[in-house]
């Protein structure tokens, strides 16, 4: 089985080194595995025989920063992988990882995207890793209407979710083709949480293996928290008009207006 590892390299060149040496070491037998970076800094990454190790490593320069999303749809286009693993460069892979995120789509034909549990480094699990589905009131209120339902387990402990982090994200390969893969008008954030959304409007399961460890470092990339915020806010509003409308979107934005000034402008 060929499986496409895909990182987006932006500001996070100290960390990708660690990453690919991470999956060299942790690649399951009998996987034929490549892996594509697609580097979206300015200045060219290292030349492919210092980073690559023993990897099968091929690096896409992309000149500039023209986003997640479509960083990762240029890398599909040269990627030959039955299944694609979308990864953050600021992830390390952990001992039996990538297997047990594979061995998913071995229990229901119907399971798209599967993925693991984020991990920080004291081994605790990050929150936004795997969710419900994002709807004006849960986007409004978080902690008052979010949806609360009993995960349905696939099996053993494997269970279905409505959306998993592009952060660490194994995708099956004709499942990404039907849905066109992400849409490119999300810069950064919530790009994942669309195509999830896609994916189970075409009948594909989203599920999570809880023994599939990725362990990572969250948010790397940025300069600053504002920046962070900003980029999440102009997503979250696209996502809301795209699915729900520019009535809901805008009753969620005046909403959340006093966060957004005080995140992205006195943060």
């Amino acid at each position: 089985m060929k499986l496409s590892i895909q990182i987006v390299n932006f500001r996070s060149r100290r960390y990708l080194r660690k990453c690919l040496f991470s999956i060299s070491e942790n690649l399951p037998a009998g996987i034929e595995a490549e892996v594509l970076v697609m580097n979206n800094d300015e200045g060219a990454l290292a030349s492919a025989e210092e980073l690559k190790g023993e990897l099968d490593l091929q690096i896409i320069e992309l000149q500039k920063n023209v986003g997640f999303g479509r960083a990762h749809n240029r890398g599909f286009e040269k990627s030959r992988g039955e299944y694609v693993l979308f990864l953050n460069p600021d992830t390390r892979i952990l001992p039996g990882a990538l297997k047990e995120m594979i061995d998913v789509f071995a229990y229901d034909e119907k399971i798209g995207i599967a993925g693991p549990l984020l991990v920080d480094s004291a081994g605790k699990i990050q929150p936004e890793c795997f969710g419900a589905h994002r709807t004006p009131l849960s986007t409004a209120g978080k902690k008052i209407f979010a949806r609360r339902k009993q995960p349905q387990h696939v099996r053993g402990d494997i269970f279905e979710t409505d959306w998993i982090s592009g952060g660490a994200m194994l995708v099956r390969r004709d499942i990404f083709e039907k849905t066109g893969g992400f849409d490119e008008n999300f810069f950064m954030y919530f790009e994942d949480v669309d195509l999830c959304l896609r994916a189970k409007k075409l009948g594909a399961k989203i599920a999570i293996n809880p023994k599939a460890r990725i362990f990572h470092e969250s948010g790397q990339s940025f300069e600053s928290e504002r920046e962070k915020k900003r980029h999440y806010y102009a997503s979250q509003n696209y996502y809301l008009r795209k699915h729900f409308g520019r009535t809901a979107a805008g009753l969620v934005k005046l909403l959340r207006l006093p966060y957004y000034v005080k995140n992205v402008y006195f943060k």
